[in-house]
């Protein structure tokens, strides 16, 4: 067990003064997990757990590791969680102790967990970072400015990523306290190569305490420099709980789950937790449109799906692909925002399985799942009909989460029906936003998390999402007239609707083939819709993406609209 910091831990980095403040807030379990002890909560260990509990079982990504390019893409966990150890005694030879920081920006794949759980088994905390973000800030890049709220970490990277994120001689001297390279140095005498590293003793096992902090991952950053967000074992297990401690009774090791999240992000942070509970075979994605995906879901045949609703998006076409990639999934999942409907029925009738289903979670980084939703073939039966099926994302989960209605300007409650800013209490709320925590402060209300969602409860408890606060539209929902274009006009890739004030907001899409569409196809699908600007046809490329695959909106809005004026404060954002 690790002591207080606070207490028995000299020079204190100013990120976990928030920490110290928050620690007595994190709250106790629901009554109905039994009263259990943590058995996968902390990522230093989940490996080792699952090795423990089922050493055969695999775990295949698409490509070899970047830390072990010659290795297998095959292994079991008990090898996994060997190379955990490994990595751990490199960052150990690094210079790695108690309380550091290591910052890990480097192309996405399954290692970045590996090295993530193998920084936290030395008892560091470790800080996954995407490496996609939005222009400079103030002249500053966002990676540095990351890198700056972590206060000099040491760090992770490859070369890419060094010259991507403006790494030169005077950043890593300023940002880190070693940087070490996975492939390579390149001549430069400023970095540490991942080869210098290798081999020697293991380093010793130091967890941290289950409310100490143990990760800080960072959200989407759709509307400027990322959130960095604090999680400890206990608000992670708080977060994964329901997937780790219930859904075994109705998913097991027998069942395959490929997995094409972004594996920097908190929803993979907490998803490794359930692997280990439930020794699921995982196949892991590092990249939705490498032309490895299709074989690997052909040749496995899974049974469970999750990736990001963009992602989804973009395998639509291989969805139809007679090989039927998706012919044995039974369960179909996706993360964080709202999905099409087209995209949920598209999938639905790529599953040969009778009753194939499609669960939508609402979630935030912040505080897990907030809302989920079942779909079946006969919920998604209609197209193009307002409002769209999609919309109502469902209710917390029973005896775990509760969300209410709050008036955007007093913070009222309002009743049900009445659109406001969605707020949510459950057990795994984060601890704190790393160098922002009046941002933080500002969006908690005592048990209560400001998502900066507008939505309407409705009589029987779901939540119809509306728009995000800052991406909402005068007098409407771009969320439901996106998805009912979608619906309408087959060909279309992207939509995006952005708002203009109290003028007309202005559609923006792509198509297949970047194809103009036909004469008045436009016209026919939007003429019962409320009144739009001219819709502007750009390409697939051009839409503006974070690392989990949103649209940036704000951004794009500024490229294409500059004298747009927004409707949302962006106050809760």
């Amino acid at each position: 067990m690790s002591s207080h910091p606070t207490a028995h831990h000299e020079g204190l980095p100013k990120f976990l003064t928030a920490y110290a403040d928050t620690r007595g807030a994190q709250r106790i379990l629901p009554r109905w997990l039994g009263g259990r002890p943590l058995a996968t909560g902390r990522i230093g260990e989940a490996w080792h757990v699952a090795a423990q509990r089922h050493p055969s079982q695999l775990l295949i990504v698409d490509r070899p590791p970047d830390i072990d390019p010659r290795g297998p893409s095959v292994r079991t966990f008990a090898q996994w969680a060997a190379l955990v150890d490994e990595a751990a005694g490199w960052l150990h030879r690094l210079g790695v102790r108690e309380w550091d920081r290591v910052a890990l920006l480097k192309a996405n794949h399954f290692d970045l967990l590996v090295l993530s759980s193998a920084a936290a088994r030395i008892g560091a905390i470790p800080a996954p970072l995407s490496g996609v973000y939005g222009p400079p800030v103030d002249g500053t890049p966002v990676p540095h400015i990351l890198l700056g709220r972590l206060e000099r970490p040491f760090l992770v990277t490859d070369r890419a990523h060094i010259e991507r994120c403006a790494l030169d001689a005077d950043a890593v001297a300023r940002l880190t306290r070693r940087t070490v390279c996975i492939d390579g140095t390149d001549g430069r005498r400023d970095l540490v190569d991942l080869a210098s590293l290798r081999g020697g003793a293991a380093a010793a096992t130091r967890l941290r305490a289950p409310d100490e902090p143990m990760w800080v991952t960072h959200t989407s950053g759709t509307t400027g420099v990322p959130k960095l967000v604090m999680h400890s074992a206990t608000s992670a297990h708080g977060m994964d709980l329901v997937e780790a401690e219930r859904w075994p009774l109705w998913m097991g090791p027998r069942d395959t789950w490929a997995f094409c999240d972004p594996f920097w992000h908190e929803r993979v942070m907490a998803h490794q937790l359930s692997v280990a509970t439930i020794g699921l075979r995982m196949i892991m994605l590092s990249d939705a449109l490498s032309p490895a995906v299709e074989p690997l879901l052909a040749e496995h045949r899974p049974t469970v799906v999750e990736a990001m609703p963009n992602m989804f998006l973009a395998w639509e076409e291989m969805a139809r692909n007679p090989v039927r990639p998706f012919g044995n999934v039974r369960l179909f999942l996706n993360s964080f925002d709202a999905i099409h409907t087209r995209t949920i029925r598209t999938f639905l009738d790529a599953s040969d399985r009778r009753v194939p289903l499609w669960i939508q979670a609402w979630s935030q980084s912040e505080c897990g799942p907030i809302a989920l939703r079942p779909y079946t073939r006969r919920s998604v039966r209609r197209r193009g009909k307002r409002p769209p099926v999609n919309q109502n994302l469902g209710r917390p989960v029973p005896a775990y989460g509760k969300f209410r209605a709050v008036d955007p300007e007093t913070g009222r409650p309002l009743r049900r029906g009445e659109v406001g800013l969605i707020e949510f209490s459950q057990p795994g709320r984060c601890l704190a936003y790393v160098g922002e925590q009046e941002r933080h402060e500002r969006k908690r209300n005592g048990e209560w998390w400001n998502t900066g969602d507008l939505g309407v409860i409705n009589r029987f408890g779901a939540v119809r999402l509306i728009d995000r606060e800052i991406d909402r539209i005068a007098g409407g929902s771009a969320i439901e007239l996106e998805d009912v274009l979608l619906d309408r006009l087959p060909q279309l890739t992207e939509i995006v609707i952005l708002p203009d004030g109290e003028r007309p907001p202005v559609p923006v899409y792509s198509t297949a083939g970047d194809a103009p569409l036909a004469p008045g196809a436009w016209q026919r699908a939007a003429e019962d819709l409320p009144e739009l600007a001219a819709p502007m046809r750009i390409r697939w490329e051009e839409f503006p993406r974070t690392g989990t695959w949103k649209i940036a909106r704000v951004l794009l809005r500024e490229r294409l609209l500059p004298d747009a004026r927004p409707v949302g404060t962006g106050r809760w954002t």
